[in-house]
């Protein structure tokens, strides 16, 4: 019997890369999912994740919307919790590719983008499940994907490294307010993660070789990391394995932080 047997978990981003791992070992521990994307009908991508959990003998059900957007995001919770009947695991790890912009690139029009999808949000989604929750009775689980951009500065990372920061404070007021409810918020802080999509037969070279290979010989791990290692603590959160840990950040980075990060070499100057 799997550590999430007749969970129901809604996982936002999660036609691809972290989202997409977490999903398929929820569902490997008897979870049934709903797939987040703003697109409209899943492609080829997203099918592959579909029928790896489908594969597992759980459901997938998939429900498009911006979480950015205040009616899209209501939607996609409707339509969750009709086809489910409940929500006992929320996973927010909705992204967007325009994510790095130095500071004076930053105008207001991306500032607000940005912070409304990545950090407003997540805010209203994890009210929404954290409300459904409360409602049906027996706790829940509200995970947040953060970033090691959260405790350091790269170039041209601002408003991504604001959001991430905001979201490793966040889960720390929410277990405050939702004390004696049984949720638990928390979450996890991604190092380096490979997360192209590869064919099968080089899944098992995942960042170990051909990306990013500058990066690992700052990692003590000496390896980027894959969707697998997120999904991992993802589940330790989720399950009663993890019913103690709550307002916390786990960094799962091969330990990056610990030892120094890449330098940038690059002269840098303020360009406005």
């Amino acid at each position: 019997m799997g550590l999430l047997e007749g969970k129901k978990a809604l996982l936002t981003g999660s036609r691809r890369g972290i989202g997409a791992g977490i999903a398929t070992l929820f569902a490997e521990h008897g979870a049934d999912v709903g797939l987040n994307s703003p697109r409209p009908e899943p492609d080829e991508v997203a099918g592959r994740v579909i029928a790896a959990i489908e594969a597992c003998g759980r459901r997938a059900t998939w429900h498009p919307a911006d979480v950015g957007d205040t009616a899209a995001r209501e939607r996609m919770f409707d339509e969750f919790l009709a086809a489910h009947g409940r929500i006992d695991i929320l996973v927010n790890n909705a992204v967007t590719s325009d994510q790095m912009r130095s500071f004076f690139e930053t105008d207001e029009e991306f500032w607000d983008f940005l912070m409304g999808h990545a950090l407003k949000g997540y805010f209203f989604a994890a009210k929404r499940a954290a409300s459904e929750m409360i409602r049906q009775g027996g706790g829940g689980r509200i995970i947040n994907i953060s970033s090691v951009h959260a405790y350091r500065a790269w170039p041209d990372d601002t408003v991504y490294g604001v959001i991430k920061a905001g979201l490793n404070r966040m889960v720390k007021s929410m277990a405050v307010d939702l004390a004696g409810t049984g949720i638990t918020c928390n979450c996890i802080a991604p190092g380096y993660i490979d997360i192209r999509v590869l064919p099968p037969e080089e899944e098992p070279n995942r960042g170990r070789e051909g990306w990013f290979d500058e990066a690992h010989a700052y990692i003590p791990s000496r390896r980027a990391g894959a969707p697998r290692h997120i999904a991992g603590a993802a589940l330790f959160l989720a399950s009663e394995l993890g019913d103690y840990v709550n307002g916390e950040t786990i960094l799962v980075d091969g330990g990056l932080l610990s030892g120094g990060t890449p330098d940038d070499r690059r002269r840098r100057e303020p360009r406005q």
